[in-house]
């Protein structure tokens, strides 16, 4: 009996075939029963359905619920719970004790923090901002070169250029000297920026560096739409940086592309700092296994009768909680007066948009301040379905045209502020490692509102003409692109 091998391959083509829409169908049913944000959900089932094989391999990607099924062994909310339980009591008692007397708005927020991601409120503090690159590197290079103990740096993009050139002279020159230096780049995002010489280098003097979720890691590469978005600096356990800015010449030029980079960053000294250093020491262990304790990394570094209450806050994919994103939604939904946001790209989850629509329509007065030149064109064409409703809700929205637009700032009424690595954006929420600092100070809101006005004078309003002018095939392609928001 002969064998048609046509047949055969017919044969093998269909059960291919149906074993695929099995394979598809468990998908979806796995998605449904996780629950997500229904655009999360249906965007998902979108992707699967109109993009055969290419959808289910970005599901495995980027769509499985990592709150069931953790991919970082160690969390910093879950290491600040181990290790400040008995403060974090405290706190939560002290928080009942003093509620009549302190804005309630105030102890909502903390209360969140404190619950939500175990973030404990730190008095003792000093903080400055940056709203340039150039003072903010000069500040950086000096504080690495005066390090005695130990350099501990995290960035979501690390470039091998000018400024990452001096960067690297200076850690090697530290290395060599004795300082600890510890380099944590994202896997994805620095991925083919930095070149082998410059690793070759730092290795060499003994800066230890290592990937977060590296994607030529077989393991860690199936985790590709997962970023460590934060930006992390740590020296001697007493002076911090975080904000929007990263390594790259770019941050003090603009770079090719754009004529200036406007961005906010800051430098805090003292308690708060211990917070970031506890949470690149995660981050560390989850990339390197190496798990890093002791006194010398955590100084009892308190000054003077410094009082500036902050929380430093994290989330991330596998959180227990999207704690930067409620924090989002607590600050606007108790708005009395005023919200005033930055942040480069406006794709809002269902949740924040409600929460935005529903504070304007009762009468706050909201301003959002986006970039108004791109760099990633499909999040900035996103953005632009979101401008109808929140214009009809009478929230106020600008476009900074004088360069790209990079802050990530929230201030409420002019008494909560947050600064940090947060966009206002569904990747940002959901699928990102982010960390901000949230300030309980009138004179740091204030600082940040002025800064907020002056930036004003470089914008453009976007209006409901304008809105209307947009022509139909780029409502359609801005449409389109929004159905999978939530995977970008």
């Amino acid at each position: 009996m002969e064998i048609d091998a046509k047949e055969v391959f017919s044969f093998g083509l269909s059960l291919l075939y149906f074993t695929y829409l099995a394979y598809v169908l468990l998908i979806t049913v796995k998605i449904l029963l996780d629950n997500k944000p229904p655009e999360v959900t249906v965007a998902w089932i979108v992707a699967i359905v109109f993009l055969p094989y290419v959808g289910v391999i970005l599901y495995l990607l980027g769509g499985v619920n990592w709150k069931k099924k953790k991919i970082m062994k160690q969390l910093p909310e879950e290491m600040f719970k181990t290790n400040l339980e008995p403060v974090i009591s405290q706190q939560r008692e002290f928080m009942q004790e003093i509620a009549h007397h302190i804005d309630n708005d105030v102890a909502k927020t903390i209360n969140l923090l404190l619950n939500a991601s175990h973030s404990i409120i730190t008095l003792n503090n000093e903080v400055k901002f940056y709203h340039h690159g150039k003072e903010h590197f000069s500040d950086l290079l000096q504080d690495l070169e005066e390090a005695r103990e130990t350099i501990h740096m995290e960035y979501f993009i690390w470039r091998s250029d000018a400024l990452g050139e001096r960067i690297k002279d200076i850690l090697i020159k530290k290395a060599r000297e004795g300082v600890e230096v510890r380099v944590l780049f994202d896997g994805l995002g620095c991925l083919g920026r930095i070149s082998r010489r410059y690793k070759r280098e730092l290795k060499k003097a003994g800066v230890r560096y290592r990937y977060f979720l590296d994607p030529l890691n077989f393991f860690w590469g199936r985790m590709l739409n997962y970023r460590n978005h934060r930006k992390i600096v740590v020296i001697d356990g007493v002076t911090g940086y975080t904000g929007g800015m990263n390594i790259g010449m770019e941050y003090i030029t603009g770079g090719k592309k754009f004529p200036e980079w406007r961005d906010t960053h800051l430098r805090l000294k003292y308690e708060g700092v211990q917070i970031l250093q506890a949470i690149f020491f995660t981050d560390w262990f989850n990339s390197s296994g190496e798990e890093l304790r002791g006194e010398k990394y955590f100084p009892s570094n308190k000054k003077g009768n410094l009082f500036l209450p902050l929380q430093v806050t994290v989330s991330g994919p596998d959180s227990d909680w999207f704690t930067i994103k409620k924090l989002f939604f607590n600050l606007i939904t108790n708005a009395d007066r005023e919200i005033i946001i930055q942040s480069p790209y406006l794709v809002p989850d269902a949740s924040i948009l409600g929460a935005l629509e529903t504070a304007a329509l009762g009468g706050v007065d909201i301003k959002i301040m986006m970039t108004g030149l791109a760099d990633k064109k499909i999040a900035f064409w996103v953005a632009q379905t979101y401008f109808e409703s929140l214009l009809d809700a009478g929230v106020k929205i600008y476009q900074y045209m004088d360069g790209f637009f990079h802050p990530k700032m929230l201030v409420v009424d002019g008494v909560t502020a947050t600064v940090g690595t947060c966009n206002l954006d569904i990747r940002s929420f959901h699928l990102d490692y982010e960390v901000n600092v949230v300030f309980y100070d009138t004179e740091i809101s204030k600082i940040l509102q002025d800064q907020f006005y002056e930036d004003l004078k470089k914008c453009r309003e976007i209006t409901k003409e304008m809105v209307s002018a947009i022509s139909f095939p780029k409502r359609f392609r801005n449409s389109l692109f929004r159905i999978v928001a939530p995977l970008l």
